[in-house]
Formats: C-alpha cells, structure tokens, sequence
C-alpha cells in the first residue's frame, strides 16, 4: 500500500458538477456512471503514484508527493472523462490543486488550512476545468513537461469564498480539453465589499451549513452569540459562500463604531457606497434603493442600536421583497420575521483530556490556537509533554475564538504549560489583540466590558452573583442564592431570562439548568460587592440540598437523587472549599458527609478523599464526634482504594470516639468496617469476629438496616471457604432485610452474591441471571463500582462458557470503570480475569504477563487473597512454560496460604490446578516433587511473590 506522502504535498480535490440534479435525472442510471467515474479516478491517480486518503460521496481527496504527478494525473483524469462514451448520463468533474503542509496521523491529514485552500480552489472551477493555485504553480512550473502540449493560464489574482487575502489562480490547458469557461465562482463575479481577511475560517462547517439553510427559508437571520464567539467572522463566511444566490451581492455594514441610532440610514447608505437624493430622507434614498435589489446585507454588531436596528430591519423588508438580511447581535432583534441563531462555542476538549496531540486536532478550538500560534511563533509543536496543557487552555476558554486567539498570541513569549497556569488571572494574561481591531476586542477585560456596560443595574447585579456558582444551576438555586431585598426573588425568573437573550448566561432547556462561561463568571466575580454573603448563601443552599438526598440516597428514588447530585457536583465542591477557606468548617463537613454515599456508589474516591481531608486539616477546633462520619467515609475510601492500613486507622479512631460517646450504633458500624479490612487482608477469623459483634448490638438496638450488612458479610466468609448453602442462607436473609428497607443498593449486593454462590458450583446460567438481575439495579442507581464488579462477573460467566471474545469484552469494560474510579483492588481483579482469558485461549506469556501485573498491584495493597490467587495462576503459567521447579513451588506456596484463609478456588480454577499438579508429578519423581513442594510450603506469602515476580529460579 502506498505510504500517505508527508511534509509539503500536493493536493489534488474533485467533485462531479451537478451530482444532485443527476442524482433526481437518472436515478437508475447513475450507479453505472458513478462505477465508469471511480474507475476512471483511481487508475489516473494510482497510475501517478497518489494517495487516495477520503471518497466523500463522488468527491475524491488525494495526496502526491511530486507536484507533476499531480498535474499528469489531473490532465489524464479530464481527458479520459471527456472521451468516454457516455449513455444519457455524461458526468463532468471540477478540480483544484494546492500544495502546503500536511501530516499523516495514521487516519487523515493534519493540515487543516492546507486542505481547506484545497477545497477552495476546486470549488471555483467548473466541470472539466482544472484550477491551479500558486502554491503548487510555483514548486511545479519548472519540472513540466511541456512537449504534450499542455500549459498554464494565467487567471489573476482572485479571491476565494473563504474572505481571506486574494490568491493566483491558474487553469491547466490541454490538448483534447475544453479551454473556455465562465467567470470564475469566487467573491469576484458579484458587487459586494466583503473585507479580506489575513487568517483562515477555522471550524463549524456544521454550524455554517445549518445557517445557510435558516437563510435560504428567512428574510432576516440574526446570528447571536456572547462577545467573541465569532459571529462577524461567521455572519462573513456565510455571505462569502452565499453570494452567487445575490445578483446585486453581499454587503457589510459596520455599527461598532456608531453611538447615535439617528445616523443609521446614513451609515448604510455610506456602505452600499449610495448618494442621498434631494428632497428625500436617507431612509427613502435607501428603500428606493433596496426595493428591487436581490442582496444581502450584513448588519454587523447591533446590541448597542437594538431598538433602532430592529425598526429599521423590519421597515426595510416589508418594502423591499428581495432583500435578505443577516444580523450580529448579543441579543436578538425581536421584530416580525426574525430567525434566531445562537452560534454554538468552537469544539473543545473535556477538561483533563488525555488526548493524544493527534487527537486533540480533531476540535475546533485546538485547531484554531495552532494556526495562530504558528502565526506569532513559526517553531510552536504540539506535543505528548504540552497537549495536556492544550486542551485545558481551550477547555478553560469554553471554544470561544477570540478569547483562543489572544492566549495563542501569548505563544511568542510563553509556552503553552505557562499559558494555562496563568489562565486564573486570564484578565492580565489576554491582552495582545491585533492593534487594528476594534477597541473592544484587542484585550478580553475590553470585550466583557462592552456587554456589561449595556446591562441595567439589577442585571449587573445578578450577574456578578451567579457567578458563584460553579458547573451551572437551576431556578430554584438562582432564587435562593441571589435574591434579597433589592433583588426579588420574584424578579429573578425575568432577570435570568434577559441575560439568556443579552448571550451573558446559557439556557439548556434539555437539562433545565443555566450555565456561564468560564471568563464571563470571572469577570462577575471581580464585580461582585457581597461576596461573603452570597457565597455564604450558596454554601447553605447545598448544605440543605446534600442533607435533602442523604436518606434519599438509600431508597427507592435513589437514582433521581444521584443525578441531582451530579448535576450540582460542582457547586457541592466548590462550597466545601469555601467553608473551608471561610470559617465555615462545621457546614462543609456535613456538606462532605452528606456526599460520601454518592461518592462511594460512583466510585469518585479520590474527590472525596481530597476533600475530607482538607477539612481534617483544618478541624482542630471541632470536637471528636463532629468528625465522625466524615472520618468514616475516608476509611471506606481509602479501603475501595487498597490502602487497607491507612482504612484501618481512621476505623480504629471512629471506633475509639464512638465508645467515649456510647454510640452503640456507631461502634456497631465500626465493627463492621474493621472485619472488611480485616477480610480484605486474608484475615478470616478475624473478620468473622468483628462481624457477628457488630451483628449482635445491631440486633441488640433493632437496627434493620444495620443487621442486613453484617449478615451478608457473614456470608462472604461462608462463600469464599467453601460452604455455599451456608452463604447462601446468609445472602438470602440479608435480602429479605435489604427488601423491606428498600435499599436498592443492598439488594443489587445480596443478588450479585447469590450469584456468586451459584458461580462458585458452577450453575454459570443460574449465575448469569443473578448477576444480570443486579447490574440492572446497578445502572439504574448509578453504581459504577457496582456495575464493574458486575460486568466483571459476567466476563468469568462467558470465560467458563467458552465465549472468551465476550469475556474479553467484559473484563475490558470492566478494567476501563475501576480505573475511572481509582479502584485498585478492582482493578488487579479485572487485569487477572483478561491474564485468565489469555491463558484459556493458550497465550501463557500473554497470560503471565497479566498475572504478574495483578499481583503487583495485589502486593503493593496488602490484598492477601489476590496474592494468594495471582501466585497460584503464576503456578499454571509457569508449568505451560515449562518452568517446572517453580510451577511446584508457586502452587504449593498458594495452597498453603489459601488453606491458612480457609479459602478455596471456584470449581474451574480448583480443576486446572489438579490437572497441572497431576501433569507435574510426571516430570519428576516422587522425591524431587515433594522436595519441590516442602519449599514452597515454607515460604512466605511475600517470598512467594517474589518468586512469582522474578524471571529465574527462587
């Protein structure tokens, strides 16, 4: 296959002329014109060695890395179309050639601008015309082959429809091609006063098409948007690309610069270069003008002449039926016949995007940074060490053009690490605009001062108190938060919704939430006069919202309280650390509290973890049995995570408090969270200890909810030793409990383990509906840890059933949630089960490789059962290898420790390890395997480890 030409190429783009009308002509007769045209394109272009890298439809997309032969394969491409012998369908293409810089990612070019000129050039030709831009002209001129009688027209400079600086256009002249065309399609064939512009129309090529569609259905097309989003730039391209359908063409007229509404006829007259008529108005000179005009005419930058605007738009096309008008504003016209368009941000990275720099290209907004910043620095890269720094800068500025342009104009003197960390004082940091445009837009403070300067008082105000949410909020939060006696809460609603219509705020109707950008909410916050008290309103109103959801989090509407927790994380977050930075400890730490469950069941341990432990840092002056529940969510975090020690402690502490406080549920719980690191660590015994304790004073108290959980743990120790009718009792019971409660949560455990039971006799189909009965109630309360250790489950049913390519598939989704949530233990699990498959399917160095890094990740956790099972696969492994010796001594350490847990191996893996034992025992004689054997039996779990671990003998 040819390898995708790289560095300076030339392009090569064609389209069929008319393929539409065809299409609707000969329905049945183009597929066969179409197969004449694809075979007639691919032999011409592999034949002069270019690489076909996109078929869009009938458009082909090639690359070549000697610019000749893209022109001989141009040349012969037109002249095989032109002489076939076509039946009713005769199919003409149009072409265009442009070189520049492009690299191959491995799936398309990178290369955005170089493509775009490409696409340019073709499209003002005409079928069976080949047009040249100067680019490539001037890397080919001299290596062409002139004695085939083909040459170059010279075509002029011309300006393509994508506004910017005018280019040189050639056509290729050819014996046996058709010489004479009409004008070319460029902005040139219509009046109009479009500005060139220096840089390219990077993106929304979506956007631009649904736009040009609200166009050709509406008279008046309003393109709204917040300061700097682009819309002139847009509201240009779309007059640029629409041109041809105005025969009077497309006009600008700019209102930045006037203050005074009298003078808007004039300042239109003035752009559609018109003379005032004695004895009539400017806006009679401009009707009589207009009346039978087919023209578009911009109105550019209304917010500020809102009223005046809207007056004059609507009387304009009531009296003049051909005209079209697009307008940019803040907020919309609000006159008769006005089609609203809200221009959506540049595509943009989620924040902390891992992204590859390949990746990353794909979004608008990156790719606009890197054209600009190639601009001021020439040597500027994106790399594997800064992308990350990338994708935040342009996920911080919310895809908003001018705000990429003026942090990418900072690359001349600051890396891109250096840009993001300086982006909190981003009103310092983005102030290098281009001298010769507008005021407003050379610094971004300047652009959110013009809108903010256009606001009533009561909307500043609420502007700059919204801004101390984070993530978006609702209604009811707004009321709440930002009302007082100058602010009614009754005024809140309308307020909200002029700052929608004035592009300040965000309005998703889809999720009933309103959201602000990331500037605009800095901005607001530096107006902000009672910061204190509202931020303190804040905290209080999600104090009360995380103690509304604490119960709720364990019934029935448990779901519908885990998404409205979800969608405030943000605010819950922030106001956390507010209470911590504010002398508010005591609210921020039952605002944590509150969250641990909803932390716990969508396994967002870390953010928990961080949190809780900024609050502990700072709790000298709260007493002991305030810090209680908080102290008892980080134990459990620090356990999901493996850290069984560190868990241990903060147990032992809570345990310690709650006995002073004669707490008994508490010391129950306590308990019962000691036996789990207790199990954790292959500690049997003790585990049972501490659960049938906790059991007793739960029963003691008639605590319900607190009996079901000791009673399933009990069951856990039963299952993992063997005695499953006993687990199952257990399971059983515990379910019953969990049912009555109507803890969701709580059943989807008990069934997941009965599950387990049925597993563990190897009923795998009695299993499957178990575990699939609990991942149901898992999704639907948004249980990530849950919904891993269940697809999980389901990979070692199909791994047993011989599905390995399913198992595979679980595991791998499985692997992918546990390291979303920082769930080591689960992890190392998912890894063995993905080494399990690999080994099933006869892999073993696959397998190994997978063993070893479970076990390393069991070791370094303390997790003495993972240990234990990852040296006895090692064991198997080892054998298949063909390491013998230490086959014997990994499954005879694994053995040993297994029986000092009183644990056993599921009924698959107690199988292959008899049949590898058995196999063993015919490579040596009884007195070498039992020496063998006796050697692993006196190591040490660690020793064994080790053993597994090394590549030589122990």
């Amino acid at each position: 296959m040819l390898k995708p030409p790289e560095g300076h190429v030339t392009f090569l783009f064609t389209d069929i002329e008319g393929s539409t009308k065809l299409s609707q002509q000969f329905p049945d007769m183009l597929p066969a014109a179409l197969e004449i045209h694809h075979s007639i394109m691919t032999r011409a272009i592999e034949s002069y060695n270019g690489f076909i890298f996109q078929i869009v439809g009938d458009a082909f997309h090639c690359a070549f890395e000697n610019p000749t032969d893209a022109f001989k394969a141009a040349v012969e491409i037109q002249f095989n179309l032109e002489n076939e012998k076509w039946d009713e369908v005769v199919i003409r293409i149009r072409s265009g050639m442009h070189s520049g810089r492009a690299e191959w990612n491995g799936k398309n070019y990178m290369g955005y601008i170089t493509l775009a000129r490409t696409a340019r050039v073709m499209s003002a030709a005409y079928g069976g015309q080949i047009l040249v831009s100067n680019d490539a002209y001037e890397i080919h001129k001299e290596n062409f082959d002139k004695e085939k009688d083909t040459s170059f027209r010279d075509l002029g400079e011309r300006r393509l429809k994508d506004v910017i600086q005018p280019i040189r256009l050639f056509q290729i002249v050819a014996k046996g091609l058709r010489l004479d065309f009409p004008p070319l399609i460029t902005l040139d064939a219509r009046p109009n006063n479009l500005p060139t512009q220096l840089t390219n129309f990077i993106g929304r090529e979506k956007e631009m098409k649904h736009a040009r569609e609200l166009l050709k259905d509406n008279r008046l097309l309003t393109i709204a948007g917040t300061g700097g989003a682009g819309k002139t730039r847009f509201s240009l391209q779309i007059g640029a690309d629409s041109i041809d359908e105005f025969d009077d063409g497309v006009w600008l007229i700019e209102l930045a610069a006037l203050s005074d509404p009298f003078l808007l006829p004039q300042a239109i007259l003035d752009s559609l270069v018109i003379k005032e008529e004695p004895g009539k108005t400017p806006e009679q000179t401009l009707t009589d003008y207009l009346k039978d005009k087919e023209i578009l005419t911009i109105l550019d930058n209304c917010e500020h002449l809102i009223d005046a605007c809207a007056v004059m738009t609507e009387n304009l096309l009531l009296k003049c039926p051909k005209l079209k008008i697009i307008a940019t504003s803040r907020e919309a016209l609000n006159c008769a016949g006005e089609q609203t368009y809200r221009i959506p941000p540049l595509t943009q990275p989620e924040p902390n995007s891992t992204d590859t720099p390949e990746q990353l290209s794909q979004y608008e907004s990156v790719r606009l940074f890197i054209e600009r910043a190639l601009a001021v620095n020439p040597k500027f890269r994106v790399t594997n060490e800064n992308a990350p720094a990338l994708a935040e800068v342009c996920s911080r500025l919310d895809g908003i053009p001018l705000a990429i342009e003026l942090a990418a104009a900072r690359i001349s003197v600051l890396p891109v690490e250096k840009i993001y960390e300086r982006l909190n004082d981003r009103f310092k940091l983005l102030t290098k605009g281009k001298r010769t445009s507008l005021p407003r837009q050379q610094t971004l403070r300047a652009l959110i001062d013009w809108s903010y300067d256009l606001l009533s008082e009561k909307e500043k105000i609420l502007w700059s108190r919204l801004s101390v949410f984070s993530g978006g909020w609702t209604l009811e939060a707004a009321e709440k938060v930002c009302s007082d006696a100058v602010t009614h809460m009754n005024e809140i609603l309308d307020l909200l919704s002029k700052l929608t219509e004035k592009s300040v705020i965000v309005y998703d109707d889809t999720k009933n939430r309103y959201r602000i950008l990331e500037s605009i909410k800095q901005y607001g916050i530096e107006k902000l006069i009672d910061g204190n008290d509202i931020f303190l309103r804040h905290l209080n109103y999600f104090l009360e919202l995380s103690e509304k959801a604490k119960p709720e989090l364990y019934g029935e509407n448990s779901r519908l309280w885990m998404d409205k927790i979800d969608a405030d994380h943000k605010n819950f977050i922030s106001a956390i650390e507010w209470s911590v930075r504010n002398e508010n400890l005591e609210k921020g730490m039952n605002t944590a509290a509150a969250l641990g469950r909803f932390w716990n069941l969508t396994g967002q341990y870390s953010t928990g973890i961080r949190l809780i432990e900024i609050i502990l840092e700072s709790a000298g002056t709260l007493g002991k049995s305030s810090k209680v529940n908080v102290l008892n969510w980080i134990g459990s975090f620090k356990s999901s995570q493996g850290d069984y020690e560190q868990a241990k402690k903060y147990y032992e502490e809570i345990l310690s408090i709650r006995k002073e406080t004669g707490d008994k549920s508490g010391i129950a719980g306590s308990m019962h969270n000691l036996g789990n690191v207790a199990l954790s660590q292959g500690d049997y015994e003790q585990a049972k200890k501490y659960y049938e304790e906790s059991l007793a004073i739960y029963k003691e108290i008639g605590d319900k909810r607190g009996i079901a959980s000791p009673i399933l743990s009990l069951g856990n120790i039963a299952l993992n030793q063997g005695e499953y009718e006993k687990a199952k009792e257990y399971y059983e019971e515990s379910l019953v409990i969990k049912k009555e409660i109507g803890n969701k949560d709580g059943i989807s455990r008990a069934i997941n383990n009965l599950g387990n039971v049925e597993y563990y006799k190897g009923d795998y189909e009695q299993a499957k509906k178990y575990y699939k009965e609990s991942l149901h109630i898992c999704r639907e309360i948004g249980s990530k840890n849950g919904i891993a250790a269940l697809v999980s489950n389901l990979g070692s049913v199909a791994s047993n059933q011989g599905d390995y390519e399913l198992a595979k598939k679980y595991y791998e989704e499985s692997l992918e949630i546990r390291k979303e949530i920082g769930s080591k233990n689960g992890i190392a699990e998912s890894i063995k089960n993905l080494g399990n498959v690999a080994y099933d399917q006869g892999n073993y160095k696959q397998a190994k490789k997978l063993f070893e890094e479970s076990l390393a990740i069991y070791k370094e956790i303390g997790y003495k059962i993972g240990m234990a099972d990852s040296v006895n696969y090692l064991g198997n492994a080892a054998y298949k290898l063909g390491d013998f010796e230490k086959a014997i001594k990994l499954l005879s350490s694994a053995e040993k420790e297994l029986e000092s847990m009183e644990a056993v191996l599921d009924k698959k893996e107690q199988e292959i390890k008899d049949d590898t034992i058995a196999k063993l025992h015919e490579q040596f004689n009884v007195e070498e395997f039992v020496k063998y054997w006796e050697e692993g039996e006196r190591m040490t779990l660690e020793e064994a480890c080790k053993l597994a671990l090394s590549n030589n003998q122990f």
